[in-house]
Protein backbone atom coordinates (compact mmCIF):
# COMPACT_ATOMS: atom_id res chain seq x y z
CA UNK A 1 0.00 0.00 0.00
CA UNK A 2 3.09 2.62 0.90
CA UNK A 3 4.51 1.99 -2.88
CA UNK A 4 0.53 2.49 -4.24
CA UNK A 5 0.21 5.83 -2.40
CA UNK A 6 4.21 7.03 -3.61
CA UNK A 7 2.85 5.92 -6.76
CA UNK A 8 -0.05 7.48 -6.73
CA UNK A 9 1.67 10.79 -5.38
CA UNK A 10 4.15 10.82 -8.05
CA UNK A 11 2.13 9.84 -11.57
CA UNK A 12 0.19 12.92 -11.70
CA UNK A 13 3.56 14.72 -10.67
CA UNK A 14 5.76 13.07 -13.37
CA UNK A 15 3.17 13.40 -16.01
CA UNK A 16 2.33 17.00 -15.44
CA UNK A 17 6.10 17.79 -14.96
CA UNK A 18 6.76 16.09 -18.45
CA UNK A 19 4.35 17.73 -20.15
CA UNK A 20 5.60 20.76 -18.62
CA UNK A 21 9.03 20.36 -19.46
CA UNK A 22 7.91 19.56 -23.36
CA UNK A 23 5.99 22.33 -23.44
CA UNK A 24 8.40 25.10 -21.73
CA UNK A 25 11.41 23.56 -23.57
CA UNK A 26 9.38 23.59 -26.83
CA UNK A 27 8.41 27.40 -26.34
CA UNK A 28 11.90 28.44 -25.21
CA UNK A 29 13.34 26.89 -27.99
CA UNK A 30 10.79 28.51 -30.56
CA UNK A 31 11.39 31.58 -29.15
CA UNK A 32 15.32 31.38 -29.63
CA UNK A 33 15.08 30.33 -33.16
CA UNK A 34 12.28 32.59 -34.03
CA UNK A 35 14.95 35.45 -32.45
CA UNK A 36 18.26 34.35 -34.28
CA UNK A 37 16.24 33.85 -37.54
CA UNK A 38 14.61 37.47 -37.17
CA UNK A 39 18.21 38.92 -36.29
CA UNK A 40 19.60 37.14 -39.35
CA UNK A 41 16.93 38.39 -41.31
CA UNK A 42 17.61 41.78 -39.85
CA UNK A 43 21.63 41.72 -40.48
CA UNK A 44 21.00 40.82 -44.19
CA UNK A 45 18.85 43.62 -44.81
CA UNK A 46 21.84 45.76 -43.15
CA UNK A 47 24.25 44.33 -45.09
CA UNK A 48 21.92 44.73 -48.06
CA UNK A 49 21.37 48.07 -47.59
CA UNK A 50 25.08 48.73 -46.93
CA UNK A 51 25.94 47.51 -50.55
CA UNK A 52 23.18 49.77 -52.22
CA UNK A 53 24.43 52.66 -49.97
CA UNK A 54 28.07 51.97 -51.92
CA UNK A 55 25.87 51.50 -55.11
CA UNK A 56 24.80 55.07 -55.19
CA UNK A 57 28.14 56.20 -53.77
CA UNK A 58 29.42 54.62 -56.80
CA UNK A 59 26.58 55.95 -59.46
CA UNK A 60 27.28 59.47 -58.41
CA UNK A 61 30.99 58.82 -59.09
CA UNK A 62 29.94 57.54 -62.68
CA UNK A 63 29.42 59.64 -65.89
CA UNK A 64 26.13 60.16 -65.16
CA UNK A 65 26.82 61.24 -61.28
CA UNK A 66 27.91 64.67 -60.39
CA UNK A 67 31.24 63.65 -59.67
CA UNK A 68 31.76 61.17 -62.69
CA UNK A 69 30.30 64.01 -65.32
CA UNK A 70 33.31 66.26 -64.43
CA UNK A 71 35.86 63.28 -64.66
CA UNK A 72 34.11 62.28 -68.23
CA UNK A 73 34.76 65.88 -69.25
CA UNK A 74 38.40 66.06 -67.35
CA UNK A 75 39.42 62.81 -69.82
CA UNK A 76 38.09 64.78 -73.16
CA UNK A 77 39.59 68.20 -72.83
CA UNK A 78 42.71 69.21 -74.25
CA UNK A 79 42.27 73.02 -72.24
CA UNK A 80 44.83 73.29 -69.02
CA UNK A 81 43.22 75.88 -67.62
CA UNK A 82 40.11 74.01 -68.16
CA UNK A 83 41.47 70.87 -66.59
CA UNK A 84 43.07 72.17 -63.41
CA UNK A 85 39.56 74.01 -63.07
CA UNK A 86 38.06 70.53 -63.42
CA UNK A 87 40.67 68.96 -60.72
CA UNK A 88 40.05 70.84 -58.02
CA UNK A 89 35.80 70.37 -59.02
CA UNK A 90 36.45 66.31 -58.85
CA UNK A 91 38.67 66.66 -55.48
CA UNK A 92 35.97 69.04 -53.95
CA UNK A 93 33.02 67.08 -54.70
CA UNK A 94 34.23 63.57 -53.83
CA UNK A 95 35.13 64.27 -50.34
CA UNK A 96 32.02 66.43 -50.04
CA UNK A 97 30.55 63.47 -51.34
CA UNK A 98 32.64 60.72 -48.80
CA UNK A 99 31.80 62.90 -45.82
CA UNK A 100 28.18 62.75 -46.90
CA UNK A 101 27.82 59.42 -46.58
CA UNK A 102 29.22 58.27 -43.18
CA UNK A 103 29.20 54.51 -43.88
CA UNK A 104 31.64 54.80 -46.32
CA UNK A 105 35.49 55.39 -46.12
CA UNK A 106 38.22 55.39 -49.11
CA UNK A 107 36.93 56.01 -52.30
CA UNK A 108 39.10 56.80 -55.51
CA UNK A 109 39.80 56.25 -59.39
CA UNK A 110 41.90 54.07 -60.78
CA UNK A 111 43.14 54.41 -64.51
CA UNK A 112 44.20 50.29 -65.42
CA UNK A 113 46.11 51.88 -68.99
CA UNK A 114 48.10 54.13 -66.61
CA UNK A 115 48.02 51.83 -63.33
CA UNK A 116 47.13 55.33 -61.52
CA UNK A 117 45.17 56.29 -58.78
CA UNK A 118 43.39 59.50 -58.57
CA UNK A 119 41.40 61.48 -56.24
CA UNK A 120 41.55 59.02 -53.05
CA UNK A 121 39.92 60.15 -49.98
CA UNK A 122 42.51 58.61 -47.61
CA UNK A 123 46.10 57.04 -47.90
CA UNK A 124 46.26 53.94 -49.32
CA UNK A 125 48.78 51.11 -48.57
CA UNK A 126 49.36 50.68 -52.34
CA UNK A 127 49.32 52.98 -55.63
CA UNK A 128 48.60 50.35 -58.02
CA UNK A 129 46.31 48.21 -56.64
CA UNK A 130 44.79 44.86 -57.94
CA UNK A 131 41.42 45.68 -57.95
CA UNK A 132 40.62 41.74 -59.75
CA UNK A 133 41.94 39.67 -56.96
CA UNK A 134 39.75 41.24 -54.21
CA UNK A 135 37.09 38.31 -53.31
CA UNK A 136 33.84 38.50 -55.43
CA UNK A 137 30.87 38.97 -53.51
CA UNK A 138 28.75 39.23 -56.34
CA UNK A 139 28.41 40.41 -59.88
CA UNK A 140 25.60 42.82 -61.98
CA UNK A 141 26.93 44.00 -65.15
CA UNK A 142 30.10 46.53 -65.01
CA UNK A 143 29.10 46.35 -61.16
CA UNK A 144 31.11 44.32 -58.82
CA UNK A 145 30.96 43.64 -54.88
CA UNK A 146 33.41 42.49 -53.07
CA UNK A 147 33.12 40.42 -49.74
CA UNK A 148 34.99 41.28 -46.43
CA UNK A 149 38.65 42.18 -47.13
CA UNK A 150 41.47 43.98 -46.15
CA UNK A 151 40.90 48.06 -46.31
CA UNK A 152 43.52 49.93 -48.54
CA UNK A 153 43.60 52.53 -46.23
CA UNK A 154 46.94 52.37 -45.56
CA UNK A 155 46.80 53.16 -41.58
CA UNK A 156 43.82 50.68 -40.91
CA UNK A 157 43.74 46.50 -40.66
CA UNK A 158 39.83 45.85 -40.56
CA UNK A 159 38.05 44.29 -43.32
CA UNK A 160 35.54 46.29 -44.97
CA UNK A 161 33.30 45.65 -47.40
CA UNK A 162 33.74 47.66 -51.56
CA UNK A 163 32.32 47.90 -54.73
CA UNK A 164 33.87 48.55 -57.92
CA UNK A 165 32.47 50.79 -60.93
CA UNK A 166 34.16 49.85 -64.58
CA UNK A 167 33.38 52.99 -66.91
CA UNK A 168 34.77 54.47 -69.93
CA UNK A 169 35.36 52.29 -73.22
CA UNK A 170 37.35 49.21 -73.00
CA UNK A 171 40.35 50.55 -74.37
CA UNK A 172 40.55 52.82 -71.68
CA UNK A 173 38.71 51.73 -69.05
CA UNK A 174 38.70 53.88 -65.76
CA UNK A 175 37.57 52.17 -61.97
CA UNK A 176 35.38 53.57 -59.49
CA UNK A 177 35.91 52.00 -56.22
CA UNK A 178 34.13 52.62 -52.98
CA UNK A 179 34.89 50.56 -49.93
CA UNK A 180 32.84 50.73 -46.25
CA UNK A 181 34.54 52.29 -42.73
CA UNK A 182 36.08 50.55 -40.70
CA UNK A 183 33.44 50.23 -38.01
CA UNK A 184 30.11 48.85 -40.50
CA UNK A 185 31.47 44.95 -40.49
CA UNK A 186 32.27 44.93 -36.57
CA UNK A 187 28.97 46.70 -36.22
CA UNK A 188 26.49 44.37 -38.87
CA UNK A 189 28.43 40.72 -37.77
CA UNK A 190 28.87 41.64 -33.97
CA UNK A 191 28.78 38.17 -32.74
CA UNK A 192 26.99 39.21 -29.23
CA UNK A 193 24.13 41.02 -30.84
CA UNK A 194 21.95 37.43 -30.60
CA UNK A 195 22.24 37.46 -27.44
CA UNK A 196 25.02 34.19 -27.02
CA UNK A 197 28.14 33.29 -29.05
CA UNK A 198 27.34 33.53 -32.67
CA UNK A 199 29.73 33.23 -35.96
CA UNK A 200 29.25 34.56 -39.26
CA UNK A 201 30.11 33.35 -42.62
CA UNK A 202 29.62 34.73 -46.14
CA UNK A 203 29.38 32.19 -49.09
CA UNK A 204 28.68 33.07 -52.89
CA UNK A 205 25.32 30.94 -54.44
CA UNK A 206 27.80 28.29 -54.90
CA UNK A 207 28.31 27.50 -51.38
CA UNK A 208 32.29 29.02 -52.00
CA UNK A 209 33.35 30.86 -48.33
CA UNK A 210 34.21 34.48 -49.10
CA UNK A 211 34.38 35.04 -45.35
CA UNK A 212 34.22 34.05 -41.86
CA UNK A 213 34.46 34.96 -38.03
CA UNK A 214 35.83 31.28 -37.73
CA UNK A 215 38.85 30.86 -40.48
CA UNK A 216 39.76 27.46 -38.99
CA UNK A 217 36.65 25.84 -38.99
CA UNK A 218 35.41 27.09 -42.29
CA UNK A 219 38.82 28.71 -44.46
CA UNK A 220 38.20 31.28 -47.23
CA UNK A 221 37.54 29.50 -50.52
CA UNK A 222 36.57 26.19 -49.26
CA UNK A 223 32.98 24.95 -49.95
CA UNK A 224 30.26 25.24 -46.92
CA UNK A 225 28.40 22.32 -46.13
CA UNK A 226 25.14 22.99 -43.47
CA UNK A 227 25.99 20.00 -41.56
CA UNK A 228 29.82 20.38 -41.18
CA UNK A 229 29.82 21.50 -37.65
CA UNK A 230 27.79 19.01 -35.34
CA UNK A 231 28.25 21.09 -32.24
CA UNK A 232 26.43 23.83 -33.76
CA UNK A 233 23.30 25.04 -35.27
CA UNK A 234 23.32 26.67 -38.48
CA UNK A 235 20.74 29.16 -39.76
CA UNK A 236 21.27 30.78 -43.20
CA UNK A 237 19.60 33.23 -45.22
CA UNK A 238 19.75 34.70 -49.07
CA UNK A 239 19.83 37.89 -50.62
CA UNK A 240 18.52 39.14 -53.32
CA UNK A 241 21.86 39.44 -55.73
CA UNK A 242 22.41 35.24 -54.26
CA UNK A 243 24.98 35.32 -51.86
CA UNK A 244 24.28 33.52 -48.51
CA UNK A 245 24.72 34.56 -44.97
CA UNK A 246 25.15 31.83 -42.29
CA UNK A 247 25.20 32.68 -38.77
CA UNK A 248 26.45 29.34 -36.25
CA UNK A 249 25.10 29.06 -32.73
CA UNK A 250 26.43 26.76 -30.38
CA UNK A 251 24.29 24.10 -29.37
CA UNK A 252 25.49 24.95 -25.80
CA UNK A 253 24.65 28.39 -25.91
CA UNK A 254 21.29 27.26 -27.46
CA UNK A 255 20.26 25.05 -24.70
CA UNK A 256 21.06 27.54 -22.02
CA UNK A 257 18.00 28.89 -21.23
CA UNK A 258 16.36 25.49 -21.43
CA UNK A 259 19.10 23.99 -19.05
CA UNK A 260 18.23 26.30 -16.67
CA UNK A 261 14.50 25.78 -16.25
CA UNK A 262 15.64 22.73 -16.00
CA UNK A 263 17.38 22.92 -13.20
CA UNK A 264 15.11 24.60 -11.54
CA UNK A 265 12.27 22.25 -12.50
CA UNK A 266 14.51 19.52 -10.94
CA UNK A 267 14.88 21.28 -7.77
CA UNK A 268 10.76 21.49 -7.64
CA UNK A 269 10.46 18.15 -8.61
CA UNK A 270 12.49 16.95 -5.82
CA UNK A 271 11.34 19.12 -3.05
CA UNK A 272 7.91 17.53 -4.22
CA UNK A 273 9.46 13.81 -4.29
CA UNK A 274 9.81 14.49 -0.73
CA UNK A 275 7.27 16.38 0.16
CA UNK A 276 5.30 12.64 -1.54
CA UNK A 277 7.46 10.27 0.55
CA UNK A 278 6.27 11.88 3.73
CA UNK A 279 2.87 12.55 3.01
CA UNK A 280 2.43 8.61 1.76
CA UNK A 281 4.42 7.35 4.73
CA UNK A 282 2.32 9.24 7.22
CA UNK A 283 -0.93 7.97 5.32
CA UNK A 284 0.46 4.65 5.82
CA UNK A 285 1.15 4.58 9.11
CA UNK A 286 -2.71 5.81 9.24
CA UNK A 287 -4.00 3.52 7.24
CA UNK A 288 -2.23 0.22 7.63
CA UNK A 289 -3.58 -0.44 11.04
CA UNK A 290 -7.65 -0.38 10.35
CA UNK A 291 -6.77 -2.43 7.17
CA UNK A 292 -4.96 -4.67 8.52
CA UNK A 293 -8.05 -5.51 11.04
CA UNK A 294 -10.71 -5.38 8.06
CA UNK A 295 -8.71 -7.91 6.19
CA UNK A 296 -8.41 -10.57 9.10
CA UNK A 297 -12.59 -9.68 9.24
CA UNK A 298 -12.71 -10.49 5.72
CA UNK A 299 -10.45 -13.38 5.51
CA UNK A 300 -12.49 -15.22 8.17
CA UNK A 301 -15.40 -14.62 6.96
CA UNK A 302 -14.21 -15.67 3.67
CA UNK A 303 -12.90 -18.85 5.58
CA UNK A 304 -16.38 -19.54 7.42
CA UNK A 305 -18.24 -18.54 4.50
CA UNK A 306 -20.18 -17.74 7.40
CA UNK A 307 -21.45 -13.90 8.38
CA UNK A 308 -19.95 -13.09 11.66
CA UNK A 309 -19.55 -9.42 10.88
CA UNK A 310 -16.53 -7.02 10.96
CA UNK A 311 -15.16 -5.26 13.76
CA UNK A 312 -15.69 -1.38 14.34
CA UNK A 313 -11.92 0.60 13.82
CA UNK A 314 -12.99 3.57 15.70
CA UNK A 315 -11.90 5.51 11.94
CA UNK A 316 -15.60 7.46 10.83
CA UNK A 317 -14.48 6.60 7.36
CA UNK A 318 -13.53 3.15 8.15
CA UNK A 319 -16.61 2.21 10.04
CA UNK A 320 -18.91 3.64 7.28
CA UNK A 321 -16.92 0.91 4.96
CA UNK A 322 -17.47 -1.72 6.94
CA UNK A 323 -21.55 -1.20 8.39
CA UNK A 324 -22.06 -0.97 3.94
CA UNK A 325 -19.86 -4.35 3.62
CA UNK A 326 -21.90 -6.00 6.43
CA UNK A 327 -24.82 -5.11 4.60
CA UNK A 328 -23.68 -5.95 1.36
CA UNK A 329 -23.57 -9.74 2.84
CA UNK A 330 -27.12 -10.44 3.01
CA UNK A 331 -27.16 -9.97 -0.71
CA UNK A 332 -24.28 -12.27 -1.57
CA UNK A 333 -27.01 -15.10 -1.72
CA UNK A 334 -29.10 -13.25 -3.99
CA UNK A 335 -26.47 -11.92 -6.62
CA UNK A 336 -24.70 -16.02 -6.48
CA UNK A 337 -28.35 -17.34 -7.56
CA UNK A 338 -28.62 -14.45 -10.36
CA UNK A 339 -24.97 -15.06 -11.71
CA UNK A 340 -25.72 -18.65 -11.77
CA UNK A 341 -29.09 -17.83 -13.90
CA UNK A 342 -26.96 -15.70 -16.32
CA UNK A 343 -24.65 -18.38 -16.61
CA UNK A 344 -27.08 -21.00 -17.80
CA UNK A 345 -29.03 -18.22 -19.98
CA UNK A 346 -25.33 -17.76 -21.47
CA UNK A 347 -24.94 -21.68 -22.05
CA UNK A 348 -28.16 -21.82 -24.12
CA UNK A 349 -27.18 -18.92 -25.66
CA UNK A 350 -24.16 -20.76 -26.68
CA UNK A 351 -25.92 -23.56 -27.75
CA UNK A 352 -28.52 -21.48 -30.51
CA UNK A 353 -24.79 -20.34 -31.87
CA UNK A 354 -23.53 -23.85 -32.03
CA UNK A 355 -26.69 -25.15 -33.57
CA UNK A 356 -26.60 -21.36 -36.18
CA UNK A 357 -23.24 -23.00 -37.47
CA UNK A 358 -24.46 -26.62 -37.46
CA UNK A 359 -27.06 -25.85 -39.89
CA UNK A 360 -25.49 -24.75 -42.59
CA UNK A 361 -23.75 -27.88 -42.82
CA UNK A 362 -26.92 -30.23 -42.23
CA UNK A 363 -28.04 -28.32 -45.27
CA UNK A 364 -25.30 -28.94 -47.87
CA UNK A 365 -24.81 -32.26 -46.72
CA UNK A 366 -28.78 -32.85 -47.57
CA UNK A 367 -28.45 -30.83 -50.98
CA UNK A 368 -25.21 -32.75 -51.73
CA UNK A 369 -27.42 -35.71 -51.02
CA UNK A 370 -30.20 -34.45 -53.70
CA UNK A 371 -27.40 -34.10 -56.26
CA UNK A 372 -25.90 -37.30 -55.80
CA UNK A 373 -29.45 -38.87 -55.94
CA UNK A 374 -30.23 -36.69 -59.42
CA UNK A 375 -27.37 -37.74 -60.75
CA UNK A 376 -27.54 -41.47 -60.00
CA UNK A 377 -31.29 -41.10 -61.92
CA UNK A 378 -29.76 -39.34 -64.75
CA UNK A 379 -31.25 -36.32 -63.84
CA UNK A 380 -28.40 -33.60 -65.16
CA UNK A 381 -30.66 -31.03 -65.63
CA UNK A 382 -31.31 -31.03 -61.34
CA UNK A 383 -28.01 -32.40 -60.99
CA UNK A 384 -26.85 -28.99 -62.33
CA UNK A 385 -29.28 -26.97 -60.68
CA UNK A 386 -28.50 -28.13 -57.16
CA UNK A 387 -24.48 -28.28 -57.97
CA UNK A 388 -25.29 -24.70 -58.67
CA UNK A 389 -27.50 -23.70 -55.81
CA UNK A 390 -24.69 -25.03 -53.55
CA UNK A 391 -21.59 -23.18 -55.10
CA UNK A 392 -23.65 -19.80 -54.58
CA UNK A 393 -24.91 -20.81 -50.71
CA UNK A 394 -20.98 -21.34 -49.98
CA UNK A 395 -20.28 -18.69 -51.54
CA UNK A 396 -22.87 -16.01 -49.89
CA UNK A 397 -22.54 -18.20 -46.22
CA UNK A 398 -18.54 -18.32 -46.20
CA UNK A 399 -17.57 -17.59 -43.00
CA UNK A 400 -13.71 -17.09 -44.28
CA UNK A 401 -13.60 -12.93 -44.94
CA UNK A 402 -16.10 -10.11 -46.05
CA UNK A 403 -13.35 -8.65 -48.98
CA UNK A 404 -13.67 -11.29 -52.00
CA UNK A 405 -11.63 -10.10 -55.34
CA UNK A 406 -14.02 -8.86 -58.22
CA UNK A 407 -12.49 -12.11 -59.71
CA UNK A 408 -14.66 -14.57 -57.36
CA UNK A 409 -17.65 -11.94 -57.05
CA UNK A 410 -17.99 -12.17 -60.53
CA UNK A 411 -17.81 -15.84 -61.00
CA UNK A 412 -20.64 -16.05 -58.23
CA UNK A 413 -22.18 -13.63 -60.21
CA UNK A 414 -22.02 -16.28 -63.34
CA UNK A 415 -23.41 -19.55 -60.93
CA UNK A 416 -25.71 -17.33 -59.35
CA UNK A 417 -27.43 -16.34 -62.99
CA UNK A 418 -27.16 -19.50 -64.63
CA UNK A 419 -28.98 -20.63 -61.57
CA UNK A 420 -31.86 -17.76 -62.06
CA UNK A 421 -31.71 -19.19 -65.97
CA UNK A 422 -33.00 -22.53 -65.05
CA UNK A 423 -35.23 -21.42 -62.55
CA UNK A 424 -37.44 -18.58 -64.69
CA UNK A 425 -39.64 -19.92 -67.41
CA UNK A 426 -37.94 -17.04 -70.33
CA UNK A 427 -34.90 -16.41 -71.35
CA UNK A 428 -32.52 -13.23 -70.89
CA UNK A 429 -28.79 -12.41 -71.59
CA UNK A 430 -26.38 -11.34 -69.22
CA UNK A 431 -22.88 -9.98 -70.54
CA UNK A 432 -19.56 -9.08 -68.36
CA UNK A 433 -17.63 -6.00 -69.78
CA UNK A 434 -14.80 -6.21 -67.18
CA UNK A 435 -10.80 -5.48 -67.88
CA UNK A 436 -8.51 -8.21 -66.88
CA UNK A 437 -6.67 -6.13 -65.14
CA UNK A 438 -9.13 -5.06 -62.41
CA UNK A 439 -10.39 -8.64 -61.81
CA UNK A 440 -7.91 -8.79 -58.51
CA UNK A 441 -9.73 -5.28 -57.22
CA UNK A 442 -10.97 -6.06 -53.58
CA UNK A 443 -14.58 -5.51 -53.05
CA UNK A 444 -17.04 -6.62 -50.07
CA UNK A 445 -18.59 -10.33 -50.67
CA UNK A 446 -22.17 -10.46 -52.42
CA UNK A 447 -22.69 -7.24 -53.57
CA UNK A 448 -23.16 -7.51 -57.93
CA UNK A 449 -25.83 -10.58 -57.28
CA UNK A 450 -28.62 -8.45 -55.42
CA UNK A 451 -27.87 -6.03 -58.07
CA UNK A 452 -28.95 -8.81 -60.95
CA UNK A 453 -31.17 -10.13 -58.74
CA UNK A 454 -32.94 -6.45 -58.50
CA UNK A 455 -32.79 -6.29 -62.41
CA UNK A 456 -34.33 -9.51 -62.83
CA UNK A 457 -37.34 -8.35 -60.44
CA UNK A 458 -37.86 -4.86 -61.63
CA UNK A 459 -38.75 -6.79 -64.81
CA UNK A 460 -36.72 -7.76 -68.04
CA UNK A 461 -38.92 -7.90 -71.11
CA UNK A 462 -40.36 -11.55 -72.30
CA UNK A 463 -38.16 -11.50 -75.08
CA UNK A 464 -34.58 -9.65 -75.72
CA UNK A 465 -33.83 -9.44 -71.84
CA UNK A 466 -30.51 -7.81 -71.10
CA UNK A 467 -28.18 -7.54 -68.92
CA UNK A 468 -24.69 -5.87 -68.76
CA UNK A 469 -22.41 -5.53 -65.91
CA UNK A 470 -19.17 -3.56 -66.62
CA UNK A 471 -16.33 -2.30 -64.52
CA UNK A 472 -13.73 0.30 -65.68
CA UNK A 473 -11.02 2.12 -63.84
CA UNK A 474 -11.91 6.06 -62.83
CA UNK A 475 -10.18 8.70 -61.15
CA UNK A 476 -11.86 8.10 -57.86
CA UNK A 477 -11.25 4.47 -57.87
CA UNK A 478 -12.95 1.29 -59.42
CA UNK A 479 -16.69 2.21 -61.03
CA UNK A 480 -19.08 -1.15 -61.68
CA UNK A 481 -22.46 -0.80 -63.89
CA UNK A 482 -25.11 -3.28 -63.93
CA UNK A 483 -27.23 -1.80 -67.12
CA UNK A 484 -31.03 -3.51 -68.22
CA UNK A 485 -33.29 -2.71 -70.32
CA UNK A 486 -36.20 -3.65 -68.58
CA UNK A 487 -39.39 -1.67 -67.91
CA UNK A 488 -37.38 1.00 -65.70
CA UNK A 489 -38.67 2.88 -62.58
CA UNK A 490 -39.99 6.01 -61.37
CA UNK A 491 -38.07 7.84 -58.98
CA UNK A 492 -40.51 7.13 -56.07
CA UNK A 493 -39.31 3.44 -56.44
CA UNK A 494 -36.12 4.41 -56.81
CA UNK A 495 -36.20 6.25 -53.81
CA UNK A 496 -38.02 3.35 -52.00
CA UNK A 497 -35.25 0.90 -53.23
CA UNK A 498 -32.60 3.03 -51.52
CA UNK A 499 -34.50 4.58 -48.53
CA UNK A 500 -37.45 2.16 -48.01
CA UNK A 501 -37.80 -0.73 -45.42
CA UNK A 502 -39.97 -3.51 -46.86
CA UNK A 503 -37.11 -4.09 -49.97
CA UNK A 504 -35.57 -6.98 -47.94
CA UNK A 505 -38.88 -8.82 -47.95
CA UNK A 506 -40.46 -7.97 -51.32
CA UNK A 507 -37.35 -9.01 -53.39
CA UNK A 508 -36.92 -12.17 -55.22
CA UNK A 509 -34.19 -14.54 -54.38
CA UNK A 510 -31.52 -13.90 -52.11
CA UNK A 511 -33.83 -11.00 -51.19
CA UNK A 512 -30.68 -9.39 -49.18
CA UNK A 513 -32.02 -6.02 -51.03
CA UNK A 514 -29.76 -3.04 -51.68
CA UNK A 515 -29.32 -1.72 -48.12
CA UNK A 516 -26.97 -4.22 -47.68
CA UNK A 517 -25.15 -3.06 -50.44
CA UNK A 518 -24.82 0.47 -48.58
CA UNK A 519 -24.23 -0.85 -45.59
CA UNK A 520 -21.21 -3.13 -47.10
CA UNK A 521 -19.97 -0.42 -48.96
CA UNK A 522 -19.55 2.00 -46.58
CA UNK A 523 -18.28 -0.49 -44.11
CA UNK A 524 -15.31 -1.58 -46.61
CA UNK A 525 -14.57 2.07 -47.44
CA UNK A 526 -15.67 3.83 -44.48
CA UNK A 527 -18.25 5.93 -46.18
CA UNK A 528 -16.26 6.93 -49.68
CA UNK A 529 -17.63 4.61 -51.95
CA UNK A 530 -21.17 5.58 -54.03
CA UNK A 531 -24.05 3.41 -54.91
CA UNK A 532 -26.43 5.97 -57.55
CA UNK A 533 -29.47 4.57 -59.62
CA UNK A 534 -30.65 6.35 -63.13
CA UNK A 535 -33.43 4.88 -64.87
CA UNK A 536 -36.03 5.55 -67.85
CA UNK A 537 -39.66 4.08 -67.84
CA UNK A 538 -39.85 1.29 -70.81
CA UNK A 539 -36.08 1.65 -71.14
CA UNK A 540 -34.23 0.24 -68.64
CA UNK A 541 -32.39 0.57 -65.58
CA UNK A 542 -28.58 1.52 -64.41
CA UNK A 543 -27.19 0.86 -61.15
CA UNK A 544 -23.82 2.48 -60.58
CA UNK A 545 -20.85 1.63 -57.52
CA UNK A 546 -18.18 3.64 -57.07
CA UNK A 547 -15.62 2.16 -54.82
CA UNK A 548 -12.32 3.50 -53.91
CA UNK A 549 -9.00 1.45 -55.23
CA UNK A 550 -7.49 0.68 -51.81
CA UNK A 551 -4.25 -0.41 -54.19
CA UNK A 552 -4.40 -4.28 -52.35
CA UNK A 553 -5.38 -7.31 -53.96
CA UNK A 554 -8.56 -9.21 -52.52
CA UNK A 555 -9.42 -11.31 -50.91
CA UNK A 556 -9.09 -11.91 -47.35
Amino acid sequence: MYWTLLTSAMIPLIMTGTLALYSITSILDNKIEKGIEGNLQRVLQTLETTLNNLYDVSQQMSFEGFVGQDMERLMETEDPYEAAQLNNDIQRNINLLNASNLNTGLMFYYDSNKERMMYETLLTRDKRPDLTALPTLAVQGAITYHSPHLTLYKYNDTPVFSIVRKMGNPEHPLYAYVETNSKVLQQVLNMKQYGMNAYHLLTDKNGVVLYSDKPDWFPEGSVYHKQQRKEYYAFEETAKQGWNLVVFISKQDYHRESRTWMVGFSLVAGLALIISLMLALRIWKVVLGPLQRMHRGIRDLTNRRVHVGLPMTGLKEFDYLIDRFNGMHHQIGDLILEVEHKAKEQQEIEMEKLMAQINPHFLYNTVNTAQWLARMNGQHEIDRFLSLFTKVLKYNLAKSGKIVALRDEIQSLKDYVELQQIRYDYEFDVRYEIPQGIMNTPMPRFILQPLVENALYHGLPEEGGVIVVSAVESPEGIRIEVRDNGRGMTPAQIEEMLHGEKDAHNSSGMGIGLNYVIRSLNSFSGGRSKLEITSTEHEGTTVSITMPDTGEDGAR
